[in-house]
């Protein structure tokens, strides 16, 4: 492509011309630009795929209701609930995944075809697995309370308190593609706004658990040995795909040797 320069050294004609002017008059730019540009589209993947995988949980919970016979009373996720959700998921989205920094091998990546699907089979596959899996624990914690004749709002407040936790769980696991999640959490470690959201989803948790929307939300006070279980579960089903992701850096440093 022409390139012209597009502060004091190019001229008005090679600027009509040229294909891409350079403001600074800095060849480096165009290396700066594309690695943002490459930064940019990445995490756009890394967030739709984030938002298949965390409201599968969602909407199997109200499919599979139903089919188990149980009563509109004790559903795992009223509407309200599934609104509370939704106020979690999109700051978590569009504040926090999509600003990520760039991974580390983003300029060694091939550039890539321009026919290419935002969303391929590997990000759906992905993302309908993690989601599963996050359906399986919260779900699977929610029916046994009932099971073993808790009241509807224990076994509510331990399915979504799995979920909401794996919320946040997601979020480092899938900062990185391939970068572990120690390595990803020192690396956002100083991201305040990172931080915010968590703290804030974590009060925000401890508001409607234990002070009077509880009530009003149909949940109730989990023990700590609650609360830990349901720590442990969403943290289980999510950070399996860690394995996934020590796998893939093992073939790739024998593809390079």
């Amino acid at each position: 492509i022409g390139i012209a320069m597009g502060g004091k050294r190019g001229s008005e004609v090679s600027r009509e011309a040229a294909d891409l002017i350079l403001m600074d008059d800095n060849f480096t730019t165009i290396v700066n630009t594309i690695r943002d540009g490459r930064r940019i589209y990445d995490n756009i993947r890394k967030a739709v795929g984030y938002v298949f995988t965390i409201h599968i949980p969602i909407a199997f919970a109200a499919l599979l209701a139903p089919l188990m016979k149980i009563t509109p009373q004790s559903l795992l996720l009223l509407p309200f609930h599934v609104v509370l959700l939704e106020l979690v998921i999109d700051p978590t989205c569009s504040i926090v995944l999509e600003r990520q920094p760039a991974e580390r091998d983003i300029m060694k990546k091939r550039p890539r075809s321009p026919a290419e699907k935002l969303i391929d089979a590997n990000i759906m596959a992905k993302s309908i697995v993690q989601g599963l899996a996050v359906f399986a624990a919260s779900f699977g914690v929610y029916f046994a309370e009932l099971r073993s004749g808790s009241a509807a709002e224990t076994a509510r407040s331990m399915g979504l308190a799995v979920i909401i936790f794996a919320n946040l769980f997601l979020v480092q696991v899938n900062s990185s593609n391939t970068d572990s999640f120690k390595s990803s959490l020192r690396r956002l470690v100083r991201d305040k706004v990172m931080w915010a959201v968590n703290i804030a989803t974590v009060s925000g948790l401890a508001a409607i658990f234990y002070t009077p929307l509880n009530g009003f939300l149909s949940l109730s006070p989990l023990t700590g040995k609650q609360a830990l279980s349901a720590t442990a579960l969403a943290a289980a089903s999510v950070f399996w795909y860690e394995i996934i992701k020590l796998i893939k850096r093992r073939k790739s440093k024998k593809i390079l040797k």
